[in-house]
């Protein structure tokens, strides 16, 4: 609202332009100079306007535009447009969404969400075939480290000839004995020939494990010679402390334990009357169940795996009929067993107090060594058959069966007889 004014100069302008018409030049010259001042002043609309000027004390009236709204123009509706995106949203529906659900949203959301319960192991996802693929054990866990070696420490085994014949003995046999499962592996010393059924399949090792432990303690006997250190020795004492003593087969179990015992005879026991306490003594000597691993990757041996110590009432060792005979073989090669170490090994493993298996399919003539393993779901034998009459060869006979069935001792007995009658008595067939 604008200031009220000092001086009402339309009032007088009227007053002395009405007293300078009546008064004279004088009065009209005055009522033009206030009129001039009126009309001069320009800081408010109402001084040069004063026709618009409203009565003193009414406000003025503000005037108010009224805006009326546009209309909205009819667009008309393009079909080739329309149909355009009709197609290209159904694309979307059809195949952008389905496969960005199924690749991000329900991974990375929805999964967290249902599986939000479920421990996450990183092992899992970055080597998952280490539960049913590994070579090593480090403090439970399991793993799969290279085999970082030039050739291997045994001489594989070289066959010249296969003997068909003998295999389709066995097959009879095992025909006879359905729910046996059997792995053999034969080879002929003097013609080079060799049989086998299911042989390179890895099964329960029992006892027969034992074998590569006593090769090992006296290779690392060797090793530690060669490299200028003192090797072990036999008549050394070990201690019998409560973490060796093992349920199952061998006497020692029921000994008291603080004593001391020889290598030598804690060696003769594990071989001959297959004692489990004796085996995890010199187990724990060769440094475990890892350096075992390590020396059959070494050896070659492909299927020979020790993850749990004795006993092993479930099966989780695992050996094959053809790594046992490779291990036999190379009890005569002196680049990997020095002489006075294969005449230990060949007088342990004369006298197994086992004699029911291979050694009861074979005449009294003839000689074994050899190392039996046995628990519920496993029986088998391997050895070396001296003949009367110079021949010589090695049967590994391992067998699969039900929860302590002696038919599997039946079965190694009658394959034994088969095998020495083929390789012994008929030479010339194949």
């Amino acid at each position: 609202m604008p200031r009220p004014l000092r001086k009402n100069y339309y009032n007088d302008y009227n007053a002395q332009g009405r007293m300078a018409y009546g008064a004279g030049p004088r009065g009209v010259q005055n009522s033009y100079a206030q009129h001039n001042l009126a009309y001069s002043y320009r800081g408010n609309s109402a001084y040069a306007y004063p026709e618009r000027q409203m009565p003193y004390g009414v406000p003025r009236k503000a005037e108010v535009r009224k805006l009326t709204p546009k209309r909205k123009r009819k667009t008309k509706v393009n079909p080739l447009k329309a149909l355009i995106s009709l197609v290209f949203l159904g694309l979307v529906a059809y195949y952008i969404i389905p496969y960005n659900f199924t690749k991000h949203f329900e991974p990375m959301i929805l999964n967290r969400f249902l599986n939000r319960n479920i421990e996450f192991k990183a092992e899992n996802f970055v080597s998952p075939t280490l539960h049913y693929l590994s070579n090593a054990d480090f403090e439970g866990k399991k793993l799969l480290v290279p085999i970082r070696h030039k050739q291997r420490q045994m001489v594989p085994l070289v066959t010249s000839t296969r003997m068909y014949g003998l295999e389709g003995e066995l097959k009879q046999l095992a025909a006879k004995y359905p729910h046996i499962k059997p792995s053999i592996y034969v080879w002929d010393y003097t013609q080079s020939r060799n049989a086998e059924i299911n042989a390179n399949e890895a099964i329960s090792s029992a006892s027969i494990i034992k074998l590569p432990i006593l090769i090992e303690l006296f290779r690392r006997s060797e090793s530690l010679k060669n490299a200028g250190y003192k090797p072990i020795d036999l008549n050394s004492k070990l201690l019998f402390d409560e973490i060796h003593k093992a349920t199952g087969s061998g006497s020692l179990q029921y000994y008291k334990t603080g004593g001391y015992y020889t290598i030598d005879y804690l060696a003769k026991i594990m071989i001959q009357a297959s004692d489990n306490s004796a085996t995890n003594m010199l187990l724990d000597e060769i440094g475990g169940m890892e350096a075992l691993n390590a020396a059959s990757r070494k050896w070659g041996l492909k299927s020979t795996q020790m993850t749990t110590w004795l006993p092993d009432l479930r099966g989780t060792n695992t050996i094959s009929a053809r790594d046992m005979a490779t291990l036999l073989y190379n009890l005569d090669n002196p680049k990997f067993l020095h002489d006075n170490s294969r005449y230990m090994i060949k007088q342990y493993m004369s006298n197994v107090h086992n004699r029911t298996l291979i050694q009861a399919g074979l005449p009294k003539e003839a000689e074994l060594l050899h190392k039996t393993g046995d628990i519920g779901k496993m029986l088998g034998d391997a050895g070396i058959v001296y003949a009367p009459n110079n021949k010589k060869y090695i049967a590994v006979i391992l067998t699969e069966r039900p929860h302590n069935d002696y038919s599997a001792r039946d079965f190694i007995q009658e394959a034994s007889r088969t095998i020495y009658k083929y390789v012994v008595e008929k030479p010339d067939v194949y």
